[in-house]
């Protein structure tokens, strides 16, 4: 819960101008579009080359700085891996499509969640990506989803930036962004 009421005013004037849609672009926020008729659809500004970008969600060393450790296998074409989020909660995926350095398709399996598939796709101009996610598949753990993908992309941007964000901060991220959607959809609602 956000006690103060200044920094509550401020985080619902974000979300209300990050759910106006396309019409209104802020170029100092990363969170361009978020698509509600599908399971999970987010559109990603991040200021650097889309070559960085791809670094991030392929290598190794730098998906430790935003989605988990790799643990088995690559990312890379016709390829298994598994990604290990905390406390030995792995994800298992298997690449489907691996287009460099624009468009990667994969798997997600969760032992105690049903298999989805994540497609990010990447456009670049004039030297800033961006990102489009999908994660279909979800069923009741879309929300949940949404808000983690968007903690997760916060990671992302950091990382590609050069100034990864502490893990320790996820969950208390994640816990935010759920309350600043919750109130936004009770907002909208009433």
């Amino acid at each position: 819960m956000i006690d103060d009421p200044v920094l509550f005013a401020r985080s619902r004037r974000l979300v209300w101008a990050l759910r106006v849609g396309p019409a209104i672009r802020l170029a100092a926020v990363p969170l361009v579009h978020i698509d509600e008729s599908v399971d999970v659809s987010l559109t990603w500004r991040i200021e650097v080359p889309r070559a960085r970008v791809w670094q991030c969600l392929t290598g190794a060393d730098l998906l430790s700085q935003w989605l988990g450790e790799l643990v088995g296998g690559a990312i890379e074409a016709d390829s298994n891996f598994e990604v290990d989020h905390g406390d030995n909660y792995c994800c298992r995926s298997k690449v489907m499509t691996c287009a460099e350095p624009s468009r990667l398709d994969l798997t997600w399996q969760f032992p105690d969640e049903p298999a989805s598939i994540v497609a990010l796709e990447l456009d670049e101009s004039d030297g800033v990506t961006e990102l489009r996610l999908s994660h279909r598949a979800l069923g009741d753990l879309a929300e949940s989803y949404r808000d983690g993908w968007c903690v997760h992309l916060s990671y992302l941007e950091a990382a590609a930036l050069g100034t990864p964000l502490p893990l320790s901060m996820f969950w208390r991220l994640h816990g935010t962004m759920a309350q600043l959607n919750a109130r936004s959809g009770d907002s909208a609602a009433g």
